[in-house]
């Protein structure tokens, strides 16, 4: 299971209250969820049956059914749910109990941090079962085709063990003039060299290490002369590679009649790997290096880095020199960074203003003096196109290829995740691979260094608000921010609300720090809207400031006295606040509707019944979840759970907005589904001031 990927989790729970508090739990442990209270036996079967799930936490017994009960009906539904028990406070004996009637693991009710731990070791364990049974269907569905080929293709193949042939096709028999492959079966392959070339032939056959050894690059290839049954010469060029047949290690050999110019061939393949715009390899041909490579680093044989990158605002370069001479621009880039790099690494343009490098080696401090030295080039080249001087900077983002790396196309996403962190571009990070832990995000929040930090941010300083466009998908130049807030430790690093907000909860500073976080956006948005920009921000509240009977005042007293417009500032609340304190969420939003302001709910979607907030709360934006953006890309299911959702929602009457777009791949499914606004680093990373350009077309 990706980490993008919302955790389907099914509930066995009496009380609803709790069970909320569950999908809570994951969410702090930085997993969204689709959730459902498994109601009665039932219930339970017509769930299984709809679609898969990743997890099952429940009590013992609820009046309607028992866990026990649970794990016999998904083993006969065939399903591999894991299930961990909830047993009550400090009860020891459920623990044995809940293991013997099948629970994989049994968590005390109040043991939160452990809890967080055995989820995410079964999620992880779940994700590799998964992975290996869609080898293992892979492997199947590449041998049936491979089958397939080998008996339609019009080369000539065969398998030899041990000098023997185990395996011959239709074309290998008809190049030899045998009619029947089954004639081969006793003839040693030997016998079809001509006598002046067996001695080479074997001492070829000998030069390829088959001793299990597998390497898609060990192949070897000598021209030779062939006898075929009626005793007539064939010059042919013989490929050998190590291969499996039926399971075992034997040598795969394709006879090649030598009638093409080999240097012709070999400029044809050249010509078809390399990009029209750049002369660098195309994406098709770095994605199968890097496939190898991936290969040989899990077997320890070659380690390797991969560097993405990025040309910075490359979309408002395209605007201002036009599509054509962007072009140009690319191939200059193209050039400069190709001079730095020598032939031992591979380059390609990996996309539209993309370029990435497959560094040979695992020396990350060269890897990293070759990103600085191609990003200070770059930096300091003026590119000359029809008479105006462009600069250019690039972001780079490394990933490491070891023993230890997932697929090709997490290592890419690493890669491009480590680039869009380097604040304003120009500059080059590598992927640091976060420790595998539930609560990785807090970086210890509950520790006394955060609580100091932030009893003194506001006097100190050391809170700063970034904005993040969010932009309307449907034409209109809306100039709308999300606010978003970070603190600042002692080495200047920014710390996200979830590091610091436990922290700030404990030492009772929530309130404050809403109030401080309003007057700040307020006297951002007076001066934005004073050079005559119409723009609005989103701004998160918390559930504190929104039991506080106070709040709603001074709010009203703080915008009056900025003379903004009411509807100049969207109050959002998060989707668990609204949910568990549903009779403060529904008394704030319509005091602000009674002020005319207007309000958002965050993170929509991830709680049990969704939908059914809206029948207590009158919103005007709905914000979904960021876990929605992710993976929708040509999964029908994800795509058709989107629509139905806003279709659901704007049938209620609310806007919906979606944060966490990250790649233009998803934009067109966005649209199809009606999404009114979107936000992300696809559009834009969170900005230090409100000057992001919403007159481009370019998304």
């Amino acid at each position: 299971m990706s980490a993008k990927e919302p955790v389907r989790l099914l509930i066995l729970e009496t009380s609803l209250n709790r069970a909320e508090e569950l999908i809570v739990l994951l969410r702090t442990s930085g997993h969204a969820t689709r959730a459902y209270q498994v109601k009665n036996e039932a219930d339970l079967n017509t769930k299984l049956s709809q679609q898969n799930w990743d997890l099952l936490l429940g009590i013992k017994e609820t009046s309607d059914l028992k866990l026990q009960r649970v794990i016999e009906i998904i083993k006969e539904h065939e399903k591999d749910v894991p299930t961990i028990m909830i047993a009550d406070n400090q009860d020891l004996k459920s623990i044995t109990e809940g293991l013997k009637i099948g629970a994989l693991d049994v968590v005390l009710d109040d043991d939160p941090e452990r809890f967080k731990l055995v989820i995410q070791r079964e999620l992880n364990n779940l994700t590799n079962r998964r992975r290996c049974r869609r080898a293992e269907k892979e492997v199947r569905e590449i041998d049936r085709r491979n089958q397939l080929l080998l008996v339609n293709s019009t080369v000539a193949v065969s398998y030899v063990h041990e000098g023997m042939h185990i395996y011959t096709n239709g074309a290998y028999g008809k190049l030899f003039g045998y009619e029947d492959p089954d004639d081969f079966i006793g003839i040693p392959i030997i016998d079809l060299i001509a006598t002046e070339d067996q001695e080479k032939f074997k001492s070829f056959l000998k030069s390829l290490d088959t001793g299990g050894s597998q390497e898609a690059e060990n192949t070897e290839t000598e021209e030779l002369s062939c006898l075929t049954s009626d005793n007539s010469k064939i010059l042919s060029t013989l490929t050998l590679s190590p291969a499996t047949y039926d399971g075992e290690y034997c040598t795969q050999i394709i006879f090649k009649p030598t009638v093409e110019d080999p240097a012709l061939d070999a400029r044809r393949q050249e010509l078809s790997s390399l990009d029209t715009v750049t002369g660098l390899y195309n994406r098709t041909f770095f994605v199968e290096k890097l496939d190898l490579a991936v290969d040989q680093a899990r077997e320890g044989k070659q380690l390797w880095v991969l560097f993405y990158i990025s040309v910075d605002k490359f979309a408002s370069i395209r605007t201002a020199s036009g599509i054509s001479n962007a072009d140009l621009v690319l191939a200059n880039i193209a050039a400069a960074i190709r001079q730095e790099v020598d032939e031992n690494h591979i380059m390609a343009r990996f996309g539209d203003d993309v370029f990435t490098i497959l560094y040979k080696g695992s020396d990350k401090k060269a890897a990293s003096v070759l990103a600085e030295q191609i990003a200070g080039k770059i930096e300091h080249q003026l590119i000359e196109i029809t008479g105006k001087a462009i600069q250019v900077t690039l972001s780079i983002g490394l990933s490491l290829i070891s023993e230890n790396s997932p697929t090709s196309e997490e290592i890419i996403s690493r890669a491009h995740k480590a680039g869009t962190l380097i604040d304003g571009g120009n500059g080059f990070q590598f992927h640091v691979l976060k420790t595998a832990q539930p609560d990785a995000k807090k970086k210890d929040a509950s520790s006394d260094k955060i609580k100091q930090l932030v009893l003194a941010a506001i006097d100190d300083k050391l809170f700063k608000l970034l904005f993040q466009p969010i932009i309307n998908l449907h034409g209109d130049e809306d100039e709308q921010y999300e606010v978003l807030l970070r603190l600042l430790d002692k080495e200047n690093n920014e710390l996200g609300p979830a590091q610091f907000l436990d922290s700030a909860e404990t030492v009772g500073m929530l309130e404050k720090i809403d109030r401080w976080v309003i007057l700040q956006s307020i006297k951002m948005l007076s001066s934005q809207r004073a050079k005559g920009n119409k723009t609005r921000l989103f701004i998160n509240i918390t559930y504190k400031s929104m039991a506080d009977d106070s709040f709603l005042p001074w709010m009203s007293v703080a915008l009056k006295a900025a003379r903004l417009p009411s509807d100049a500032i969207i109050f959002q609340i998060h989707e668990n606040d609204a949910t568990t304190y549903i009779k403060h969420a529904t008394k704030f939003i319509k005091g602000l509707s009674e002020l005319h302001c207007k309000t958002s709910i965050n993170h929509f979607g991830c709680s049990l019944n969704p939908l059914n907030l809206l029948q207590h709360l009158t919103t005007d934006y709905v914000k979904l979840d960021d876990s929605f953006a992710q993976l929708i890309e040509g999964n029908k299911d994800k795509q058709q759970e989107l629509v139905q959702l806003v279709t659901s929602l704007q049938s209620n009457g609310v806007l919906t907005a979606i944060s966490g777009v990250e790649s233009p791949l998803v934009m067109s499914t966005l649209w199809e589904a009606g999404i009114n606004y979107i936000q992300g680093f696809y559009i834009s990373p969170p900005m230090e001031s409100m000057d992001y350009d919403f007159s481009s077309e370019d998304l």
